[in-house]
């Protein structure tokens, strides 16, 4: 019983990925928090472990959140997934989020100044679970139906920083705005950087961003979200005086992306596909790390 759940997570929310990007991705937007109002010392590690447990579980929910509403696809076009091939059912999965609810209501009790921009996160998942109750042009519009998806990342940011800023009845920091930019860009960079195929590797009825652009407009769209998250960066990282090895940082992973995108147009095969998608999580890992994080830890 317990491996049929471990291989899902495995296939679907791997923790050996997610959990220290999730981890990096939460003390980051504390300590951006903090550098924005000139704070040194870190927010008690409780109100840390809290910050990030709702995090986790709310990316978790999220993904099974997907798994109801993209059902339906996924048994016409994708049953070697978990759901469509019987491992787990939709009745386990519902089971799962209510135990994954109750955790994070407890959670709540104990820390409550995560309960306000927590309801605001489960709100927007609530809409993207009914597709803004415009699933049919959404559908027929695919970078609409991203940027509205997105817009859940920042969302959750939002709750994560909040393990500093509402602690006392506060409220964020205006500089925040360019860290949820970032975040925000990020997932696209994440969501363009899966979805650039090989010719060999396109299924039907699967959006990939090569299939609907062709391999030069796929790619370049992606390097076009790097460009902006960027500059994004750039911005975040001047709110904040950070120094000036974190933007010889930043146009470091600029640079190897494009190498990568490159070397993919040469010779388009799954291997270099795969390589995008190596490099999106390097990119994302590596800009939390040098937006937040790390200046943080060394000033």
């Amino acid at each position: 019983m317990t491996h049929k759940y471990l291989t899902y997570l495995n296939e679907r929310f791997p923790l050996q990925s997610h959990i220290p990007i999730i981890g990096i991705f939460s003390f980051s937007a504390i300590c951006y928090a903090l550098m924005a109002d000139g704070a040194t010392r870190f927010v008690p590690i409780p109100y840390y472990i809290a910050a990030f447990l709702l995090t986790a579980t709310t990316f978790f929910l999220l993904r099974i959140s997907d798994e109801f509403k993209d059902h339906e696809d996924d048994m016409l076009y994708r049953k070697y997934l978990p759901v469509p091939r019987g491992l787990v059912t939709l009745q386990e999965l519902k089971r799962i989020a209510w135990g994954v609810l109750l955790f994070q209501a407890i959670l709540l009790l104990l820390f409550p100044q995560f309960l306000i921009t927590y309801l605001v996160s489960i709100g927007y998942m609530t809409l993207m679970y009914h597709e803004f109750f415009v699933a049919e042009w959404l559908k027929k519009h695919q970078i609409a139906y991203v940027l509205s998806h997105m817009a859940i990342i920042p969302l959750v940011d939002l709750v994560a920083s909040a393990a500093y800023w509402a602690a006392d009845g506060g409220y964020p920091p205006q500089a925040l705005v360019w860290f949820f930019l970032v975040s925000f860009f990020n997932g696209m960079v994440l969501e363009f950087g899966r979805k650039i195929k090989s010719p060999e590797m396109e299924e039907e009825g699967v959006v990939s961003y090569t299939k609907l652009y062709g391999l030069k407009g796929g790619v370049f769209l992606w390097l076009a979200v790097l460009t902006v998250t960027l500059i994004s960066a750039f911005v975040a990282a001047k709110q904040i005086n950070s120094p000036s090895w974190v933007y010889i940082c930043f146009l470091s992973l600029y640079v190897v992306a494009i190498l990568v995108a490159l070397i993919f147009l040469q010779k388009p095969d799954k291997k270099r596909s795969k390589a995008i998608e190596i490099v999106s999580g390097v990119w994302t890992l590596g800009m939390y790390l040098n937006i937040g994080a790390l200046p943080f830890i060394l000033q």
